[in-house]
């Protein structure tokens, strides 16, 4: 018997607290053809742009297919990367090709942000709730995730101050800021002018990064678009990442990168040692898509298109959901963001869902510190009209059932204590620091604890 039998494998230690994505594990589930998916926030496939790219690819393989077939420069085409570059200039963001590199999917945008700026033990903070891909990108090369509250306009920058300043004086400063301002997965929120400004002064004055996460900043369907975090940059603290998955295809796994030259060099560098490069045929169909003008326009059917189905959830949602729960009005993205009572949980309904055939993603593996067991995620971006209003109405059936049955109160997140109602209107308390003694004067007691 060898070594290798006897000897069991050795996982690096800080992969123990990375469990499985909750949306990955309940999409498996859309596989069971009966069932009715809200769960997954995917591209609707039926808007999927099949003949374009057919002809993209019929078009212009003859011509760059030395190129498009090829391995490829680590920072992606150049051609692309002046195109994206001369579109940034419209919201104000002045890059060159040397502030843009081109990955696979904006997940590797947040890896090679982890790996570029977190140690095992750095701190990096992220919402809650936020989407569980960013801080899985921390969590797998070992930083501690720490979680700052978001309200209806995103995350708070009090909060965010607050929680900076403890660790500061613990000398345990944050070195990444985790924020999708547009839209947030999962709650839609969108973070004011205001907010965004305040998070560019933090970063500068506490002097860690901020990775800007914008997948769904394109598919607005109310209000005017804000300017990026970027855009509002003057310390080259900001990486902006963005993507095609939600546009052209998820399939095409491309996403591009806006940063400070010094950190697209590095980030190139570490991308170098992962992949060597995006693909290159993935980047000719996105380029071929520019070349032609088609990009903007396709952008518009996908609001028109994504909005009515926006739409069509929040009417099934006033007509089948009890008014003890309560939901965002998203102006964009994907998602519809439900808030349950206090004593239910979501987890819960999801299994009272299941047995009628209806999926959707609870809100508590979206929270790092364990909360929101009371929230639950829809997504309305797969499905069709009647989909959408036979699963809300199955869904709300099954809260009203779950809301009658009699049950025990929830159990504390462990670690914690349970929050009062006045105590949750006032926010999350400050980290408590070391124990402080009492100060007394001679010959006198210590004062009483002071209630």
């Amino acid at each position: 018997m060898s070594d290798t039998e006897t000897r069991p494998l050795r996982f690096a230690p800080h992969l123990e607290r990375l469990p499985p994505s909750a949306i990955r594990e309940i999409c498996r589930l859309v596989a069971q053809p009966d069932l009715r998916s809200l769960a997954g926030g995917w591209p609707d496939p039926a808007v999927f742009p099949t003949d374009d790219v057919r002809r993209i690819l019929d078009e212009d393989l003859p011509r760059h297919g030395h190129q498009a077939l090829q391995y490829g420069v680590t920072e992606g085409l150049i051609e692309l990367r002046e195109i994206l570059a001369r579109e940034a200039a419209r919201e104000g963001l002045r890059l060159t090709v040397d502030h843009l590199m081109l990955t696979h999917g904006s997940q590797q945008a947040m890896d090679l942000t982890a790996a570029a700026f977190l140690d095992p033990g750095d701190v990096a903070i992220v919402g809650c709730p936020t989407y569980m891909g960013g801080t899985g990108a921390f969590a797998t090369v070992g930083a501690e995730v720490v979680g700052v509250p978001v309200d209806a306009e995103g995350i708070d920058p009090d909060a965010l101050h607050r929680r900076l300043r403890t660790l500061a004086a613990r000398r345990r400063p944050a070195r990444v800021v985790y924020v999708i301002p547009n839209f947030q997965n999962p709650d839609g929120s969108v973070l004011p002018l205001e907010r965004r400004r305040a998070l560019v002064e933090l970063a500068d004055r506490y002097g860690f990064v901020i990775l800007e996460d914008d997948p769904y900043g394109a598919l607005r369907y109310d209000g005017a678009p804000l300017p990026s975090l970027a855009a509002l940059d003057t310390a080259g603290r900001v990486i902006l990442a963005r993507s095609f998955s939600k546009t052209i295809s998820p399939g095409l796994r491309m996403a591009w990168v806006a940063a400070a030259p010094p950190v697209i060099r590095q980030l190139g560098v570490i991308k170098q040692y992962r992949d060597s490069c995006s693909g290159n045929l993935a980047q000719q169909v996105v380029l071929g898509f520019f070349r032609r003008g088609l990009f903007e326009p396709y952008l518009e059917r996908l609001r028109v298109h994504y909005r009515a189905k926006r739409d069509r959830m929040l009417e099934a949602l006033d007509r089948h959901f009890p008014r003890t729960a309560r939901w965002n009005r998203a102006t964009g993205g994907f998602f519809v963001w439900i808030t349950l009572p206090d004593d239910l949980d979501g987890e819960a309904l999801l299994q009272e869902a299941l047995r009628r055939k209806v999926a959707f993603v609870p809100g508590r593996p979206f929270h790092c510190d364990g909360s929101g067991r009371n929230t639950i995620r829809l997504s309305f971006s797969q499905s069709d009209d009647a989909s959408i209003d036979a699963a809300v109405a199955d869904l709300g059936a099954a809260l009203r059932d779950l809301a009658a049955r009699p049950r025990p109160s929830l159990a504390p997140v462990p670690g914690t204590k349970p929050k009062t109602r006045t105590a949750a209107k006032r926010g999350p308390r400050r980290a408590a620091g070391p124990a402080r003694k009492p100060k007394t004067r001679p010959g006198r007691k210590p004062a009483g604890r002071r209630r």
